[in-house]
């Protein structure tokens, strides 16, 4: 069960999603929440060609940056402590100054799990580069990243997308040891080509998960289109709150790296993403 939610703050337009469903998802599990928010000084010290007058000017933009950077880390920690405080949660906040994978992977040494925007990068208001900030960490965290859409869906229902690969594996281990969709309607699938393929996969995990105590329904899909297109179309239809899904790429879910259909469902999710590596 989760005992330790870290939320990643920002004043990106899908960091509000965070921090709600941080606070429901708590409420629900009884764990305590932290904060997490701060500077990537990397960004903002980047060096750039130039003569004099280019470095005077650089360095003018990076005091200005640091100090937008600082005035929002101050905004979304009083918004967070303000916000947990009315709902009574057991609650810390963690800040930092320089690499923002660094310090995440630090923090979830002790917590269970990690909660994030899209677009979630630690550089004030600034919508961050998803190859950069989230493709590092969802390839490197020690433990399950939750993505979220700008919207909060206040739907319950999760989406398993299963493949048999070992990112797929460890995502479902996870997610039925953490106990986050007990008592919640849970659908299989896996999308192949093949048709007896998808539904022995399906067959498989739905198992897996029965093992644990949930009540799946199976749901193979058999189609040639994109993965990420058929996950949006059948959460789409199912109305679902969260996809749960190992980090994989375009040929059968089989790529191990952040591949292109991680990439196209993160860069804007269709609901909230559980994703493991």
């Amino acid at each position: 069960m989760i005992k330790r939610i870290l939320v990643l703050l920002g004043e990106t337009p899908s960091s509000t999603s965070p921090r709600s469903y941080g606070y429901s998802l708590a409420q629900r599990t009884k764990a305590s929440l932290t904060g997490l928010a701060g500077i990537d000084l990397a960004y903002i010290e980047a060096p750039s060609p130039g003569g004099i007058g280019a470095i005077a000017y650089k360095t003018r933009l990076e005091e200005q940056l640091k100090q937008q950077a600082e005035e929002s880390r101050q905004r979304v920690r009083e918004v967070f402590e303000w916000e947990c405080s009315e709902q009574a949660l057991d609650f810390d906040f963690l800040s930092f100054d320089g690499d923002p994978l660094e310090a995440v992977c630090s923090a979830l040494e002790t917590r269970d799990i990690a909660i994030t925007g899209h677009d979630t990068a630690f550089r004030g208001n600034l919508r961050g580069d998803l190859s950069e900030i989230l493709g590092r960490l969802l390839s490197q965290s020690p433990r399950p990243v939750i993505i979220c859409a700008n919207e909060a869906s206040r739907s319950e229902n999760i989406l398993v997308a299963y493949d048999g690969s070992v990112p797929a594996m460890r995502a479902i281990q996870m997610f039925a040891l953490l106990g986050i969709g007990r008592g919640q309607d849970v659908c299989v699938t896996s999308v192949d080509s093949n048709q007896e393929l998808a539904k022995r996969r399906t067959a498989s995990a739905a198992d897996y998960l029965r093992s644990h105590g949930y009540e799946p329904e199976e749901n193979p899909i058999v189609s040639r289109v994109n993965p990420a297109e058929a996950l949006r179309i059948e959460a789409a239809d199912r109305k679902i709150g969260t996809l749960v899904m190992g980090v994989y790429g375009h040929r059968g879910f089989r790529e191990t790296l952040f591949g292109s259909t991680t990439t196209n469902l993160v860069e804007a999710p269709p609901c909230k993403l559980f994703v493991y590596h």
